[in-house]
């Protein structure tokens, strides 16, 4: 298999996957329930989380030249397999599209259609599936100076405002709601699982491990902090802030005297979202392009069929989702 994605490029990547979802609604999410101890309950997801993604990256250390359907030995098992890791990338989709809608609308518009921003969404992931793997990841490359620009710019600029009393004493609610957070929340701490769909591409360079588990606890550190920071920020009224990156930007004197800064700062983190999304979509097509491989070997073209396919399953999905459940009102 041909190893087309450098180390630098997979860790650049990860990153953009863990932020892209994690520090839009996550905060908000986890201060629903846990309260003043949300950065608890961030801190214990976190904790899951590495001890989850550290045998995955040990795995993919290893120099094989296998893709993860080709390394489990029986097709029974690996098509179950791969039927599982479809069902939560599919899911993780129908949140990043609710994500976008949550951050367009009330902050660069008052009201657009979720059929109006679903379609760059499909458009980002099929062009993501008929591209190579490393215009892929070098998509990562290309814009992570702006994220990490985008980052500091929506939070540090707010550490001046931080009320510690907010978030005292501790464990005020005890350990329940606490425990009852990370469950609600345990598909936003799911980071390991698109690395897998690239195993067997992935150039193994020197300390991979040791470089990508670093890298891995920094950006899981980070976020605790920024959950702290979050609850300090609004109190009770956190669990209100539902998009909470951009609720960072209005504790910022030097952000809110710029209101084009503040437009510029949202649409970096929608274009995050966009190569979140892509990367999910194209890792969808990969479980069922593993699933169905062997069917379609004598037609030439499946590889669009499957594209469509899932293209069309996820357009009724997001129709369903937003038109019966009350996600977002039906116009």
């Amino acid at each position: 298999m041909n190893k087309s994605v450098s180390t630098r490029q997979l860790i650049i990547f990860y990153g953009i996957y863990t932020f892209s979802i994690k520090f839009l609604s996550l905060p908000a999410l986890l201060s629903q329930t846990a309260g003043k101890d949300a950065w608890i309950a961030a801190l214990i997801g976190s904790i899951i989380e590495i001890a989850i993604l550290f045998p995955i990256i040990f795995w993919l250390s290893r120099k094989d030249e296998k893709s993860i359907y080709e390394s489990l030995r029986w097709k029974v098992l690996g098509k179950i397999v791969m039927a599982v890791f479809f069902c939560v990338f599919f899911y993780e989709i129908l949140i990043l599209t609710e994500q976008t809608y949550n951050l367009i609308n009330g902050n660069l518009f008052d009201y657009v259609p979720y059929y109006v921003f679903s379609l760059p969404l499909l458009f980002m992931g099929v062009f993501f599936c008929f591209q190579p793997t490393r215009s892929i990841f070098r998509s990562g490359e290309l814009f992570f100076v702006f994220i990490i620009i985008g980052i500091a710019l929506s939070v540090f600029p707010a550490l001046g405002n931080i009320s510690g009393r907010e978030v005292l004493p501790v464990f005020s609610g005890g350990a329940k709601p606490i425990f009852n957070a990370v469950l609600k929340s345990a598909i936003y701490f799911e980071s390991a699982l698109f690395l897998l769909m690239f195993k067997g591409e992935i150039k193994i360079e020197k300390h991979f491990c040791k470089k990508f588990m670093t890298t891995a606890i920094l950006l899981s550190a980070f976020f605790v902090f920024f959950v702290f920071m979050f609850y300090a920020l609004f109190g009770p009224l956190a669990s209100t802030k539902t998009i909470a990156i951009t609720n960072f930007t209005t504790q910022s004197k030097f952000i809110t005297a710029s209101g084009r800064l503040d437009w510029v700062l949202i649409t970096m983190w929608l274009l995050l979202i966009m190569l979140r999304f892509g990367i999910t979509f194209f890792c969808a097509f990969k479980c069922t392009k593993f699933i169905v491989a062997e069917a379609f070997k004598k037609f030439e073209r499946y590889n669009g069929v499957i594209t469509l396919v899932l293209t069309v399953l996820i357009t009724i999905a997001v129709y369903c989702v937003y038109t019966f459940a009350g996600v977002i009102p039906y116009v």
